[in-house]
């Protein structure tokens, strides 16, 4: 059990990883957009909103990694492949790949 629990938590930290990494690209795009910037400007407003949905998507991710770590859950693998099948921000590629990792019993999935 303590194995698949290792699995499981390996999966949402490489997740947790990769969003974080995504926002952080974000923040940095945000913090180097040239300025002054209208408030009309589509491309900036944008940028605020692929951040605010990461925000969002880590609390979610937050959520479904706590609930799936809790000690006898069987069902940890069914809801990170459910997470990971949701979210828009892993490509077809990258989705495969964790879903694939974690049917084999690799402990480090690779994005």
């Amino acid at each position: 059990m303590d194995a698949l629990l290792d699995r499981q938590s390996a999966a949402w930290d490489t997740i947790r990883t990769y969003l974080r990494s995504q926002k952080d690209r974000i923040l940095e795009e945000i913090r180097a957009y040239p300025t002054p910037i209208p408030r009309c400007d589509a491309q900036f407003n944008h940028l605020i909103e692929k951040r605010e949905r990461l925000v969002q998507e880590l609390a979610r991710l937050d959520a479904a990694a706590t609930s799936s770590t809790v000690a006898g859950d069987s069902d940890g693998t069914a809801r990170i492949e459910s997470f990971i099948a949701s979210s828009d921000y892993f490509d077809d590629d990258a989705k495969l790949r964790l879903k694939s990792t974690l049917s084999e019993g690799l402990v480090e999935p690779k994005l």
